[in-house]
């Protein structure tokens, strides 16, 4: 058994792989503590949407067991140890079944616990690849897009992105989401 082990796990999101983070994970932790701090990397929202692990393929392999937005629900307190993984072992994840939000988890290593560490932890992630505000380009400006504008990219037939200001000045009262990089 593996419970007092460190597991590295490399997630990604599966349809933009370039979109990843290294978690890592004590062996005894829970599905519901895994599904947090990914919630929480990933900037999905922490109180909406339920979730859950699958053994291999998302919808054709069986699931852990769903787990509520507050950490509660039928897989939530199974433990990482006891999923049986072992190293180059892949798992899958999806985040809100409405917007269907597929990752792949691939397990990299088991390792010792580093003394004075508190798991999970977040030790990596892809670099960024940032893009930027259409409205301070205009302006000849080069600032971050840190938001999409749902309802310009709709009627526009592009995508609008924005900064924070920008969000605020002119398109505040439109649905805009924001930009995980």
């Amino acid at each position: 058994m593996n419970k007092d082990k460190i597991y590295i796990f490399k997630i990604a999101l599966k349809y933009r792989k370039g979109l990843w983070r290294r978690i890592e994970i004590k062996g005894d932790q829970t599905l519901a503590t895994f599904d947090r701090i990914i919630r929480e990397t990933f900037n999905h929202d922490l109180g909406d949407h339920l979730s859950e692990f699958y053994a291999g393929k998302i919808w054709k392999s069986k699931g852990f067991g769903e787990i509520n937005p507050d950490g509660g629900g039928s897989g939530a307190k199974k433990k990482i140890y006891q999923l049986h993984l072992s190293e180059g072992d892949t798992m899958e994840y999806v985040y809100d079944f409405g917007d269907d939000i597929q990752h792949i988890i691939t397990l990299e290593k088991v390792i010792e616990p580093e003394k004075d560490i508190v798991y999970p932890r977040i030790v990596s992630q892809n670099r960024p690849r940032y893009r930027y505000c259409m409205s301070c380009k205009n302006k000849e400006k080069k600032t971050i897009a840190t938001w999409i504008c749902i309802e310009c990219t709709h009627k526009e037939g592009k995508k609008v992105l924005i900064c924070d200001d920008c969000l605020e000045k002119e398109h505040e009262c439109h649905y805009a989401e924001e930009i995980v990089y």
